[in-house]
């Protein structure tokens, strides 16, 4: 059988010939990132054949001297024969080298937590010893002493710690520790031990994102969080986005392949999280997952079409608790795998978490806006008075999705871009230093605000042909600026915007811009109104916050009411892991929030074409640009 060298990995594995690449990839442990869910049509994952040759099926997607350099596009490629194969950084999802919503153990453990209240505790049991005729069984006397110890509460016992019972009460003399998982309503026995355990009680924070997925691992005694690790979703090898992957699922055998990619994920990073801690995978006796709609269905093995399709409702908002042994997760195996409610179809678990790090969910008078930006916008706003939420669809651009060059915040980004006035030069600076392989949202953003306040943008998203720059590429109607130019990037190939990519992002922005004024027009509320505004994700940590506004993508208001949050669901996950406080504000809010569906209300695309300029077809709501434009600045 054929072999198959992976470079910079170092792994190597032998596959039948004919064997497509990307799965000979993934037997070796490596995620090849396919933006276009494996269809060959964006070009995104592309390697680079080092020795031997593979089987390609013919597409337009690279130039011939390209192919003579050995670059190909993995998902159209097979193996033939023996080959060594390079997989740039880029394109290599199976851990990334740079997230944007990096956390790093707290050092302040009950950050955010009033009391401690967590959904997993160790207990330490003396049970009374048998005794002769007593007609008792240790089941039974185990209960009563959980019984005297809960106030009357008698968890749950499962099969596994009832087959390790007999040998931990006999082990010390009946004294035993306990793990303890879940609320009042359902609280179990996970493990039991014969006298005392040597670490506390463990449990994770999940937050299963559709790019990225971030864990934590936390000691639930003390608050503090002891490692936390982040990935790449593996899912993104059958699609970029949530429509894409509910397209993919539409089979049971790509509905479990799905479930899968995203156990296997979050197992891959808690195991490190846990190797990073040095304890036991064991010692974990709970968790708290928070993701989309879609992300909670995928992860269930739960059809989502339904999602999708008018009248659009999802097969489950709230899910009950689990074990880990049901999801096939790697804690101990009766640990209680809780989850943060979603709201609708395309507002979940992910924002009601996120939320719980702003005063929205408490007692704030003003009102608040909350945005999430991602492949969705969800947008949540409201005071202690009401909740409204709603989501759209902005597309990957901003994450690199649909834009030529684009790639997503990983080393070889260009990340921050300023572009010079009177010749349109640009420069930029690159994630992790170095030659640039492609260019993230936050860079993407600086490019178009950079380009049109310097008078080489109209407007409609047009280069200005009446102005000569050896940057701006004129060919017929078409059109592109030259962001690095050969032999300057990492591929040796220029990075190119065309008039194309410049669309996608205004389409994107637009989506987002319209989506919050339409639901604030709803409330009878303007942007002027707001008291806060909340920006979330990895996003806001590279934003720049004038750019972001020039160009229309945030409403044009006092700078000092933005506040950047970054991974809030991960963070709201872990209140909610640790506090009932917590876990009750987060399930009173989801209860209490208006989901509205933007495809439902006629001035949507009023608004969302209305939006389609830079920044909007209305100067009026863009005062400060309005006046650099006046200014010529």
């Amino acid at each position: 059988m054929p072999t198959v060298d992976f470079l910079p990995a170092g792994m190597t594995v032998e596959v039948a010939a004919g064997t497509a690449l990307v799965e000979a990839a993934r037997q070796a442990g490596i995620s090849i990132g396919l933006p276009c869910g494996g269809h060959g049509t964006c070009g995104k994952c592309r390697v680079r054949v080092t020795r031997g040759t593979l089987e390609v099926k013919p597409h337009a997607l690279t130039s011939d001297e390209e192919r003579s350099q050995g670059w190909e596009i993995a998902c159209l490629a097979s193996v033939a024969s023996d080959v060594t194969v390079l997989i740039p950084q880029e394109v290599d999802a199976s851990h990334p080298a740079w997230l944007d919503d990096v956390l790093t153990p707290s050092d302040e453990p009950e950050r955010g937590v009033r009391e401690l209240s967590p959904l997993g505790s160790r207990l330490e049991l003396v049970v009374q010893a048998p005794r002769p005729a007593d007609g008792l069984s240790d089941l039974d006397r185990l209960r009563r002493s959980l019984s005297r110890a809960l106030d009357g509460r008698v968890p749950e016992v499962p099969l596994r710690v009832l087959r390790a019972l007999p040998e931990a009460l006999r082990a010390a003399d009946g004294r035993v520790t306990l793990s303890l998982a879940g609320d009042d309503a359902s609280l179990r026995v996970v493990d039991c031990i014969g006298g005392r355990a040597q670490v506390p009680a463990l449990g994770i924070a999940v937050d299963l994102g559709t790019t990225t997925i971030a864990v934590q691992l936390i000691d639930l005694e003390s608050g503090k969080v002891l490692a936390t690790r982040n990935g790449y979703n593996a899912q993104i090898a059958c699609g970029l986005d949530v429509i894409s992957r509910i397209n993919y699922a539409a089979r049971p055998e790509r509905l479990e392949d799905l479930r899968i990619r995203a156990v296997d994920s979050i197992n891959r990073l808690f195991l490190e999280a846990a190797a990073d801690a040095g304890v036991a995978p064991s010692d974990a006796v709970c968790g708290r997952i928070s993701g989309n709609t879609v992300m909670m269905h995928l992860l269930l093995g739960v059809k989502p079409e339904y999602i999708r399709l008018d009248p659009y409702v999802p097969a489950v908002l709230s899910v009950a608790h689990l074990t880990a042994k049901e999801l096939g997760l790697a804690l101990n195996p009766d640990a209680m795998i809780s989850f943060s409610p979603c709201v609708g179809s395309y507002v979940g678990g992910d924002i009601t978490a996120g939320l719980l790090i702003t005063d929205l969910v408490r007692d704030r008078e003003d009102i608040a806006l909350f945005l999430d930006v991602g492949t969705n916008g969800e947008i949540v706003a409201g005071n202690r008075d009401f909740l409204m939420a709603c989501a759209c669809s902005a597309g990957p651009a901003f994450e690199g999705g649909g834009i030529e060059n684009g790639m997503r915040a990983t080393v070889g980004a260009i990340d921050h871009v300023t572009i010079d006035r009177a010749s349109g030069r640009a420069t930029y600076t690159v994630i992790g230093g170095g030659l640039p392989a492609g260019i993230c949202g936050s860079g993407l953003i600086d490019l178009l605000s950079g380009l049109f306040l310097s008078g080489w943008l109209d407007p409609a998203g047009r280069f200005e042909r009446s102005r000569k720059s050896a940057h701006i590429r004129i060919d017929g109607r078409r059109a592109s600026y030259i962001l690095a130019a050969e032999g300057q990037t990492l591929s040796g190939t220029a990075i190119l915007i065309s008039e194309n990519d410049i669309e996608n992002l205004m389409r994107a922005k637009a989506a987002i811009y319209a989506a919050a004024a339409l639901m604030l027009e709803q409330a009878g509320l303007g942007f002027d109104s707001l008291g806060a505004f909340y920006v979330a994700g990895g996003f806001g940590r590279r934003l720049n916050l004038d750019n972001a506004i020039s160009i229309g993508l945030l409403p044009d208001i006092d700078p000092e009411r933005f506040f950047y949050l970054g991974n809030a669901s991960l963070e709201g996950t872990r209140l909610a892991l640790l506090s009932r406080e917590h876990r009750d504000l987060q399930k009173a809010a989801a209860e209490r929030m208006t989901y509205l569906d933007l495809s439902a209300l006629p001035g949507y695309m009023d608004h969302y074409t209305a939006a389609l300029f830079l920044p909007h077809t209305d100067l009026g709501r863009f005062p400060r640009q309005r006046t650099r434009l006046r200014g010529g600045v």
